[in-house]
């Protein structure tokens, strides 16, 4: 019997958030089960509706890997990611249990099924092939995003079919770029979270980040630096020290356990000696004991990188009036969070109560995405008959989409709920 191939779009279709795929090869594989932060309300990929040969959790952020443990509640499957995502999702995972019992909410999921998730996972390295079948065949490359993130390749009888997750292809400070050994495939699925513009040169932008945090020590103020846990805060800190600033840098929050995480793989970053030393000289802050931090103008690099919860609301009800004090986004803001209201109005809403920030604020686009150009640099090394455009607001895949058609490349951007076919 011929085997159609399909894609199946849960979550991440014509938005940035709850990645979820579901592949049909004949082996039925789930890439990513991740979650969409919102201020009002978290949003979940769509139901699972069948029994999955393989799940693969391409990195550890929780758009992609949040809600992986709730499918325990319901079956098992096995799971395949590498090493350190594992160890960094267990980090974030128990964290939104501690959130949700903070907040009175009901979890999707117990501590019970963590320990299943981390139970069926096989933790691969990259760059081996392991068989799911006679046929089917799944192999990761570093993706070049975060600390363990990678780039799924499944080939299959019938098509190959490479997921990219999220990825960066020129290095940065910490990891460096993708792997370009993945090489060719039928079917490209990829993010398209900044398809429609290129960034900043990564050496000026981070001199322009020292030069304003400085500014702010030197008029009095604070620098709020509310960074993702994992990744960007370790990052913030090792170029505030290359700078030299001249201040005391003070470090909060989620971070400080996945900075003790990453640096148990130095194979896998560019410079470990120099992110030790800076992460070693850095005052970590612990809670309870946030009040001196405040006494004369400092440095705080702290979670979350949305201003969704995390150390930062206390600062910010405290610093929020103060003129003289600035806050530093480093990262994609998602529509509705806090980051993208502050950002647009001016406003954050802080334990039901809305306040009107009077700090400078300043955004510095730290992406640890692929722009424009490295997206179409991708679709070139894979060469596809055709590229599925996920994980991008609608407007920036449409411009991705033009791009796209003008370099030769067939695309389709699916939403949510609808079946694709690959064959």
């Amino acid at each position: 019997m011929s085997i159609m191939v399909k894609l199946k779009a849960l979550g991440a279709a014509r938005e940035v958030g709850r990645s979820s795929f579901l592949l049909d090869v004949g082996e039925k594989i789930l890439f990513d089960r991740g979650i969409k932060l919102g201020h009002d309300e978290t949003e979940y990929p769509m139901l699972v509706k069948t029994n999955l040969d393989a799940i693969v959790i391409s990195h550890a952020h929780l758009d992609h890997s949040g809600n992986l443990p709730e499918l325990f509640t319901k079956s098992n499957s096995f799971v395949y990611m590498t090493m350190p995502t594992l160890d960094l999702s267990k980090i974030l995972w128990f964290d939104s249990l501690k959130i949700a019992k903070f907040e009175g909410i009901t979890p999707e999921f117990s501590p019970l099924e963590i320990k299943k998730a981390e139970k069926y996972t096989f933790a691969l390295p990259y760059r081996k092939k392991v068989f799911l079948s006679e046929n089917t065949s799944l192999e990761l490359f570093d993706a070049g995003h975060i600390l363990g993130s990678s780039m799924v390749k499944v080939e299959s009888e019938k098509k190959s079919v490479v997921y990219s997750g999220d990825y960066k292809m020129q290095s940065t400070r910490l990891f460096n770029g993708l792997d370009k050994r993945i090489g060719k495939a039928d079917v490209l699925i990829t993010e398209s979270t900044y398809g429609d513009r290129n960034h900043s040169d990564r050496k000026e932008l981070e001199k322009e980040f020292a030069e304003e945090v400085q500014e702010t020590i030197n008029r009095g103020g604070h620098a709020m630096i509310p960074a993702f846990a994992v990744g960007r805060s370790q990052e913030l800190i090792d170029i505030l020290f290359e700078h030299k600033v001249d201040a005391e840098i003070f470090f909060d929050g989620m971070g400080q356990k996945v900075a003790r995480t990453t640096l148990e793989y130095p194979e896998l970053l560019k410079n470990p000696k120099s992110l030790g030393k800076a992460l070693h000289l850095v005052n970590w802050v612990s809670k309870g004991k946030r009040k001196p931090v405040l006494d004369k103008p400092s440095i705080i690099v702290t979670s979350a990188g949305m201003l969704e919860g995390g150390p930062i609301m206390w600062y910010l009800k405290k610093l929020y009036q103060d003129k003289n004090s600035k806050i530093f986004l480093t990262g994609y803001q998602v529509e509705g969070t806090n980051g993208r209201k502050l950002l647009e109005k001016g406003i954050v809403d802080i334990d039901g109560e809305r306040l009107k920030v009077e700090n400078q604020v300043k955004m510095f686009d730290f992406s640890a995405h692929a722009s424009q150009d490295e997206l179409i640099d991708l679709a070139k090394i894979v060469n596809p008959e055709l590229v599925v455009c996920v994980h991008g607001d609608e407007k920036v895949i449409n411009v991705f989409q033009k791009r796209l058609k003008n370099e030769g490349f067939n695309s389709v951007a699916p939403k949510l709920g609808q079946e694709i076919k690959l064959d």
